[in-house]
């Protein structure tokens, strides 16, 4: 499993429509509502729309939950040890 540090390696919109295809709750599963970015551009009181939200994921590394382990069509968002270990094994 290859590493990506989105910080240094942004993510293309694509990208991040294709992982968020993955989820059940699309892409506000891969949005850390507690992290500092997000409490910094006020999203909490924002509507934004799914491609707002992707082009914002695309430059905005400091709004994705994390770790993110992806294999195949399986995605653990989050630190969930066992999760990530099945995930892994």
């Amino acid at each position: 499993m290859a590493e990506r540090r989105f910080f240094t390696d942004l993510p293309t919109e694509d990208e991040v429509r294709r992982l968020a295809s993955l989820l059940p709750g699309g892409v506000h599963d891969l949005v850390s509502t507690r992290s500092r970015r997000f409490k910094e551009l006020g999203l909490a009181e924002k509507q934004l729309t799914e491609d707002e939200w992707v082009a914002l994921l695309a430059r905005e590394p400091g709004l994705w939950r994390r770790p993110i382990a992806v294999k195949g069509r399986q995605v653990v968002i989050g630190w969930d040890e066992q999760a990530l270990r099945e995930l892994l094994s």
